[in-house]
């Protein structure tokens, strides 16, 4: 008889996941069902629950255990209202429910979607379970035989929490008793975040204007003491910039303004060299190589390769889904293993854990719009794709399961011409409507991320940002960031044949298997989830073809 368990998040970035005898299933996130960015509710994410049963053909009297995280909580004192929410909403008269703490489902969710037997998980993020009256920071967790172990953990403030007040970022209206108090390391990025204008969930903005600022204070990192211990202040870096500007005799904001993509700079080169130290810190104490690392921190892609740079010797994992999108995960792998023992540590799952849809399915969801569309096998629908770009077509393609995490690896994604110079202004200003400053990453063929990018490691689910080769900057500007640096993401045939194939289509006509790939999606919007999603987003931009399945579309017919 099998073993089946549903973790969910409950709180920002809700979602669902399943561990079925040992497997994961499955996993979606609600902003995906519901189409609000970063959902956020309270409730259980039933929407994405239920969606997620359908798709499995799962029933909810089927689940064993429901496995729930949250944020800023102590999360065991939920137990009755998750449960009681559950018998309500599916007519139960019981279910068994666990509690999961916040850094223990990151670190769950970022071991059991490796390949390592043993382990460290180092979680850092804004900020998690309560524990007292302060909040989980940073924390090291000891992965073996299937276990999952915390070993020592920082603790912050939790009076920081609702960072989009000015309270908590503009210099003159901090709280100057709280000045001295400490933050983590995710919450400092999310405070210059707010800072710099981009609102809480601006960290990605950051860390792209940061590549073109200069670091103008001193963001040395704190050493790391035994146990887990570093100084991080709620005016570390704020109140450098403030000194800065009180000494410039300049309108406060208009020397911010200025200094944007320097204050940037300085959160980067801060948040790198803490990071470096704290991995230097588990190498030193725990002999152990292989690493994992989880939590919002982590989907920052330079700060992830530079860890291989400074430490050859490691090797590391992280999940597509490494902020709190992936707590479900780690939720269902706590509560499965609290069942069963049978769980193994296995990347093979990763990253398309979504849902997919038939030609079917497709074809008749064009026949509601009275869109007119064109079909082909596999292999012609690859060549035409290639040479749609090629001629510097944009082209929005769905297919197969959906990815986890936020970042689109190829089944929801925005592809374009990687050797056109004006692309990246191009789709900025026209497909995605959003900051000209931002940059867009590659895909490339496996066999060949080595040739064009300086990568130390497998880069299969863009979390790695390493240099373009100097031969290949002025070749493809399109997906080369302003210091040089790509995103990559790498496609190998075995797991992915249909998107290698359209590589190898276009390195036969333009002499590189490398396109641009950015998420499917809108500025502001979640990433396009149904073929409903993306015939919207393909009709509300400048996207010239939308692929689904084996249905292409070209909008030039759309216009007769």
């Amino acid at each position: 008889m099998s073993t089946i368990s549903l973790g969910i998040n409950i709180g920002h970035d809700q979602g669902a996941a399943i561990v079925k005898d040992g497997k994961l299933l499955g996993a979606i996130s609600q902003e995906r069902i519901d189409r609000i960015k970063h959902s956020a509710s309270i409730r259980p994410p039933f929407a994405a629950i239920d969606a997620l049963l359908r798709y499995t053909q799962i029933k909810i009297s089927d689940i064993d255990c429901v496995g729930f995280s949250s944020t800023a909580v102590h999360i065991a004192d939920l137990q009755t209202y998750v449960s009681d929410a559950f018998k309500e909403y599916y007519s139960l008269s019981d279910i068994k429910t666990l509690s999961v703490p916040h850094h223990q489902a990151h670190a769950e969710s970022a071991y059991f979607t490796s390949n390592f037997s043993e382990a460290m998980v180092l979680v850092a993020d804004g900020g998690g379970e309560m524990i007292g009256t302060e909040e989980e920071a940073e924390s090291i967790f000891y992965c073996h035989d299937a276990k999952v172990e915390l070993t020592e953990q920082r603790l912050q403030s939790n009076y920081f929490h609702a960072l989009y007040r000015p309270h908590n970022y503009l210099y003159p209206f901090m709280n100057k008793q709280q000045l001295h108090e400490q933050i983590s390391l995710g919450k400092k990025y999310e405070q210059i975040s707010n800072l710099l204008g981009f609102g809480g969930n601006g960290a990605g903005k950051t860390m792209g204007l940061s590549a073109y600022g200069t670091n103008l204070i001193s963001t040395s990192p704190s050493p790391v003491g035994n146990p887990l211990s570093f100084d991080l202040e709620f005016q570390h870096i704020i109140w450098g910039y403030h000194n800065l500007y009180e000494q410039s005799g300049e309108n406060f904001f208009s020397f911010m303004e200025k200094h944007k993509a320097d204050i940037a700079k300085s959160v980067q080169d801060y948040t790198e060299s803490q990071i470096l130290e704290l991995v230097k810190y588990i190498i030193s104490k725990y002999k152990i190589n292989k690493i994992c690392l989880a939590g919002g921190v982590f989907l920052n892609c330079p700060i992830n390769h530079k860890i291989i740079e400074k430490f050859p010797q490691v090797s590391i994992h992280i999940c597509p889904a490494a902020g709190d999108d992936g707590q479900a995960i780690g939720a269902a792998f706590y509560s499965y293993r609290h069942m069963a023992s049978d769980l193994t540590p296995s990347a093979s799952a990763l990253p398309y854990l979504g849902f997919s849809y038939t030609n079917e399915q497709i074809k008749q969801t064009l026949h509601n719009h009275s869109i007119p569309f064109h079909f082909y096998e596999d292999e012609e629908l690859a060549s035409i794709i290639a040479e749609k770009i090629w001629k510097n077509e944009i082209v929005g393609i769905l297919h197969g399961r959906s990815e986890i995490g936020p970042r689109a690896l190829c089944h929801r994604s925005i592809l374009a011409n990687p050797t056109e110079a004006n692309m990246k202004d191009y789709i900025n200003a026209k497909v995605k409507h959003r900051e000209n400053f931002r940059p867009f990453a590659p895909v490339v063929v496996s066999e060949k991320q080595f040739t064009y990018f300086s990568l130390l490691q497998d880069s299969p689910y863009m979390l790695l940002a390493a240099q373009v080769k100097k031969e290949y900057v002025s070749k493809l500007p399109a997906i080369t960031h302003v210091d040089g640096s790509a995103r990559v993401q790498a496609v190998n045939q075995k797991e992915n044949p249909f998107v290698h194939r359209i590589l190898i289509e276009f390195e036969r006509l333009s002499g590189f298997p490398v396109l641009l790939n950015t998420s499917f999606n809108d500025c502001g919007e979640p990433i396009v989830e149904t073929p409903g999603d993306a015939i919207r987003t393909f009709l509300t931009t400048e996207i010239d073809t939308l692929v689904m399945g084996n249905c292409i579309i070209f909008k030039k017919d759309l216009a007769h």
